[in-house]
């Protein structure tokens, strides 16, 4: 249950504990069961968000959010009011995280590399990473074609929206040990567009986010950049829901913390496309590791890839920002 120690080490240490001279964000382990590798809640500072990370598999973990916190049932999903795991009524059909290499591997082998990035308040978290089975040499060793460098990585969040709907974004309705994370993709919410709360025992409607990449990648074929794309536009992730019964669709705020950037190319390799935005000052060094570290920005905000291969994914180059545009 690599996965799930992962994601405790990092989740409630940062978030309830605080961790390396950071204070906590004022979230809450409401829940704590099995040890390193056991189900866990952690509630927001506002009290009106619930998210259970529960173990599945040795890389992946079902997660299930509420607006009230109840308990956690035999099949690790929360117990409380407009509980929330997947599209479908009741919770029958839940959803996962998972990645064999979140953030840095599955076992204890020291060939796993891996690093990653998170921006949290009180309400919302948003995080990056990056990760492969192998170390890869770093500057130009970097830039290879082989397919453990274009596989694993991604972002994903939970908390509120900037109209303060609840979410999870980044899940998957299956269990894959390649699986890449991505916010706009696998969104679980548990209020209409309204603020109304969804009852667990409705299914939810359809939500679409972000934005489609204009051009994806058909394999793991990569070049190098001889362009600048600092001046690119970058837009936020905000969240769609169709109409739902009576209760009409609209949107559903912005998930916090997330920009893409449709018109930067996914058919080239991770550390060409931090140079070509300006953000790899250490571009001779880097390591596949550095690449979901946060930089500063042309704007004066901070930046951070999610690594993502556009192979495994529709929607465009993402990174994590604590640009107040999408806070």
């Amino acid at each position: 249950m690599y996965l799930m120690q992962n994601l405790r080490s990092i989740l409630i240490d940062s978030l309830v504990l605080g961790s390396g001279g950071v204070p906590a964000a004022g979230w809450e382990l409401l829940y704590d069961a099995g040890g390193d590798t056991g189900a866990f809640v952690l509630g927001n500072e506002d009290g009106d968000f619930y998210v259970c990370f529960s173990p599945d598999q040795p890389y992946a973990a079902k997660v299930s959010i509420a607006a009230t916190f109840e308990g956690v049932d035999a099949a690790g999903l929360i117990v409380g009011e407009a509980a929330r795991s997947g599209n479908s009524a009741s919770m029958s059909s839940p959803v996962f995280f998972s990645s064999m290499y979140f953030p840095n591997g599955y076992s204890s082998s020291n060939t796993y590399r891996g690093g990653w990035s998170m921006l949290a308040d009180g309400n919302s978290v948003a995080f990056v990473w990056s990760a492969s089975s192998s170390a890869f040499a770093p500057g130009s060793g970097l830039d290879s074609a082989a397919n453990n460098i274009q596989r694993y990585g991604g972002g994903f969040g939970f908390g509120k929206t900037t109209t303060g709907v609840g979410v999870f974004c980044g899940a998957s309705s299956s269990v894959s040990s390649y699986f890449h994370a991505h916010p706009s993709e696998g969104i679980q919410r548990f209020n209409h567009p309204n603020g109304l709360l969804i009852p667990a025992a409705e299914a939810t409607s359809s939500v679409t986010a972000g934005h489609r990449a204009v051009y994806s990648m058909e394999s793991n074929s990569s070049g190098e950049i001889d362009y600048i794309s600092e001046d690119l536009p970058m837009f936020p992730m905000e969240v769609y829901a169709q109409g739902a019964g009576s209760v009409p669709g609209g949107s559903l705020g912005r998930l916090r913390g997330f920009v893409q950037l449709p018109h930067l190319r996914t058919d080239r390799f991770p550390r060409q496309i931090l140079q070509s935005l300006g953000m790899a000052e250490d571009f001779g060094s880097m390591r596949l590791q550095d690449l979901s570290a946060l930089r500063l920005g042309s704007d004066g905000n901070r930046y951070a890839y999610g690594k993502l291969s556009g192979g495994h994914t529709s929607y465009a180059q993402m990174f994590l920002t604590d640009n107040p545009a999408v806070w």
